[in-house]
Order: C-alpha cells, then sequence, then structure tokens
C-alpha cells in the first residue's frame, strides 16, 4: 500500500524552512536535556540563628542564611552571615559534605564575644547515612559520632532522626533527608569565653531543582569563585576580612566574569557583595598608601614606653640602631593563629639582631589604658610574651605613639602595624594588617626592606 502525504499550499522553500525549524527545535530541546543532565543540581536554602538561653525562647543574638547547590559530585555552600564582624566573604563558600578533605574550609559563622572573635562552625549540611541504617545505629563523620535514633514522615518527605556527639561534649540534634543524607532542621550546642553555653539552629526553608541553564551559569561560577578562592589563599582559619595588595588585585581581575556569569543566579548577590567589598578594600589600601607616602623619610617620633616587665624604654636609646615598632594587643586569650605573626618577628630578630636591629613591641590592649586593668593587661602581655618565647620588649603608652603614625582601624584597617626606623631616625616603612608569609622564607616583605635600608 502506497500512503500519499500532501502539503496543500504550501511552497517547497516553505517546506524546506519547516523541516529545517523543525531540526533545529528537536536539537535544541535535546541540547537542553543534556544540559539538565550534565548539571542536576538542588538548590537548598536554609535560616538559622545563635541564640543565648535565657527567658523563654532566649535572646537571638544572629541572624544567618545558608544555601548549598547539591550534585552527585559534590555540595557547594554560600553563608550570608553579618557583613561588618561575620565571616569575610573570601570563606563564605566551598565544598562540603562527607567526603569534603579535612583541611577545607566549612560553613561557620565568625561572632565577636567578650571582645573576641569566634569561630563557630555550622552543623553537617549533609551526612552520609550508612546503607542498611536502622535505629541505634552509629558511625562517625568529621570528629563526630553520630547515631541514628527513629525515622519520621514529614511534609519534607522521610526524614532521618540523628544525635551527634564529639569528644569535647558538643551535641547535635539533626534530622536529614532519608534519602539524600541532605540537612532538614539542626539544633547544636556552642560555646564560646569561659564555657558559656548557646545553642545555634538551622532549617531548610526551601529545595529546588534548578532549571538547566540556570543550573550551568550556577556550576560556572561556582567554579570561579572556588579558583578565585584558591588564588587569595587565605588561611583555614582566617578570622580578618582584611585583603592584602595582591589579594585585592587578584579579586578586581576576576569580578567582572563573575558579573557576568551568576548575573540572575542564587549567586548573584554573593558576586555583588565582593564587588563592594573589594571597593572599600581599594579605598583601605590607597589610604594607607597616602599614610606611608607622607610618613616616608620623616623623622620618627620619639617615645617613651613604660614595659611589661618594668621599667621604661626611650626613643633615645636606640639611636643609630634600625627598629621595628609591632602595634599589636599582645593579649594571651584567647590564643590564635596568626598570633600578630610574632613568631617570624622573632625569628627575624634573631636572625638580624646582630645587624644593629632592634624590635620593640607595643600593646595596644585596653586593659592598659585604665588604671583598673592595667595590672591583667600587663599580665596577658607577660604571658603572650612566654608562649611565643619572645626575647624583644613589650612595651605600652597612652595610645599616643600610635595616633601619631596613623591607627588603621579609623580607615577601616586592623592591626598590626609595622613601622621600620631607619639607623638615621627616619620612617622608612608602614605596612598596617598582616603579611602575607612565605612558608619557606617567612616575612620576606620586611626582611626586603631591612635589607635595602642596611645593605644586605
Amino acid at each position: 500500500m502506497h500512503i500519499r502525504v500532501q502539503f496543500p499550499n504550501i511552497k517547497p522553500s516553505a517546506m524546506i524552512f519547516g523541516l529545517l525549524l523543525a531540526c533545529l527545535t528537536l536539537t535544541t530541546r535535546s541540547s537542553d536535556t543534556a544540559v539538565a543532565d550534565e548539571f542536576p543540581i538542588l538548590h537548598n536554602q536554609y535560616s538559622g540563628a545563635l541564640i543565648q538561653p535565657g527567658d523563654g525562647d532566649g535572646q537571638v543574638l544572629r541572624r544567618f542564611e545558608v544555601q548549598t547547590f547539591d550534585t552527585t559530585t559534590f555540595c557547594f555552600f554560600h553563608l550570608s552571615d553579618d557583613l561588618r564582624q561575620g565571616c569575610p566573604w573570601p570563606d563564605s563558600f566551598g565544598l562540603t559534605g562527607p567526603a569534603t578533605d579535612a583541611g577545607i574550609l566549612q560553613p561557620h559563622l565568625l561572632y565577636p564575644y567578650d571582645g573576641t572573635p569566634w569561630f563557630l562552625t555550622l552543623p553537617p549540611l549533609k551526612v552520609a547515612l550508612p546503607a542498611e541504617i536502622q535505629a541505634g545505629h552509629s558511625w562517625s563523620q568529621n570528629g563526630w559520632q553520630l547515631t541514628a535514633t527513629e525515622t519520621k514522615n514529614t511534609d519534607d518527605g522521610s526524614l532521618w532522626l540523628l544525635e551527634a556527639r564529639e569528644p569535647r561534649g558538643r551535641r547535635q540534634s539533626l534530622q536529614v533527608d532519608a534519602a539524600s543524607g541532605i540537612l532538614v532542621k539542626a539544633e547544636a550546642d556552642i560555646f564560646m569565653g569561659q564555657g558559656d553555653q548557646f545553642l545555634m539552629t538551622l532549617a531548610r526553608t526551601a529545595s529546588t531543582p534548578l532549571p538547566a541553564n540556570l543550573a550551568q551559569s550556577v556550576d560556572q561560577t561556582r567554579t570561579e569563585l572556588q579558583q578565585l578562592q584558591a588564588k587569595l589563599g587565605r588561611r583555614p582559619d582566617a578570622q580578618l576580612a582584611e585583603l592584602s595588595q595582591r589579594q585585592v588585585e587578584d579579586s578586581v581581575a576576576a569580578i567582572d566574569k563573575l558579573a557576568q556569569l551568576s548575573a540572575g543566579t542564587p549567586l548573584e548577590r554573593l558576586v555583588r557583595q565582593i564587588r563592594a567589598d573589594v571597593e572599600i578594600q581599594k579605598k583601605r589600601l590607597e589610604s594607607a598608601a597616602g599614610r606611608a607616602a607622607s610618613l616616608m623619610s620623616s623623622a620618627a617620633p620619639g617615645f617613651s614606653l613604660n614595659l611589661v616587665s618594668g621599667g621604661t624604654l626611650a626613643s633615645d636609646s636606640l639611636k643609630g640602631k634600625t627598629v621595628i615598632l609591632h602595634f599589636w594587643d599582645y593579649k594571651d586569650a584567647p590564643l590564635t593563629e596568626p598570633y600578630g605573626q610574632t613568631g617570624y618577628l622573632e625569628f627575624l630578630f634573631n636572625k638580624r639582631r646582630d645587624q644593629n636591629l632592634q624590635v620593640v613591641g607595643i600593646s595596644t590592649n585596653a586593659d592598659l589604658q585604665t588604671t583598673e586593668n592595667s595590672a591583667r593587661g600587663r599580665r596577658a602581655a607577660r604571658k603572650i610574651a612566654e608562649f611565643m618565647n619572645l626575647s624583644y620588649p613589650i612595651g605600652y603608652d597612652d595610645g599616643s605613639l600610635l595616633k601619631a603614625y596613623g591607627d588603621p582601624r579609623e580607615s577601616r584597617g586592623q592591626l598590626p602595624l609595622w613601622i621600620v626606623i631607619g639607623a638615621d631616625g627616619k620612617v622608612k616603612h608602614y605596612h598596617p594588617g598582616y603579611y602575607e608569609i612565605d612558608a619557606a622564607r617567612g616575612l620576606k616583605e620586611l626582611e626586603a626592606v631591612l635589607s635595602e635600608n642596611s645593605g644586605n
């Protein structure tokens, strides 16, 4: 039997165009399907709070948001913390989950308590559930002992309820998706200060598969963000928002491409925050450069310091020496890296002390500015000097010397502040904040300044 197909009133050229359009449509749909298969991303959104227990529900100290982008091969997170005092943007994103290496930065808050920033790790956003899990089953993940207690059915589907403990006694109660192990709800013990207990809560507010084109853009943005994060090379336990000149330049170089890739995606807000912060950091560096330029080759202000070990130290006694002034708080608790980079400074001092070099630490601890707390401030400085085996003197004044040089905190910078005074009594170097450390060469930038001014 022969079947005759007629195309009434259709010209051959129109037929060809129609066939081409149909083929193009099929190809496009096939391409979309391929993209969806290649980038299946589940977008989870969370709302969290840090709570100080008390009457009723207690006092909320900090609210924050988290989002994850989960696939079969990775789980990428972004934490939205307090913009001024919270987790800095370079540390607010990355990979997480049970397969993540131990040295990889994990989601955390940064919260100032009793004048000290505390690093508060979030509950796990994804858990590896054993294949044959049942009530009473226990296993370990990232230093925590997890125990399955029961299952329950909710609007979010079937969940496993888990109890988690770690060796120091902290506890977490977790509710995770029974199929994927993705966190749905959590409550966690938090300790700050002298063992003061707090509560962290986290609850999933939305879970949505991303459309194919959006998933691809998110994945491309994620890749660029991780590349920038690797270039910045920050320590996993970094607490400071301040970036170096090189880090700011790397961020500036990456921001336009990030903005293009993230447009219209859930990561667009993060990229906007990066751009805004980089502009602020550029102004901070410009301010520091301006201050440095105004000080260069000018006569260094004289000083007389009270030493925490007793006695005084006057600038007149250092004439003819190259002097490094290191302004930092010199507090012993809590003692966290990078310790004001005092260990590297001590090494440099011992290396060059026979080359007419003198290092002087100047404590900016606020306790030293009040009569009632002065003894505590001196004791804190002595303790850290003993802990770090510091051989250079540590002194303090009423804050006048730091003001004379220019307190970087007044232009959104941070301590420590490093001043180099040449043997001729003139300022040779002004550097606010931490140096980028070369593990093999230590304070290479500072040492280069010394070499330039000593001829070595």
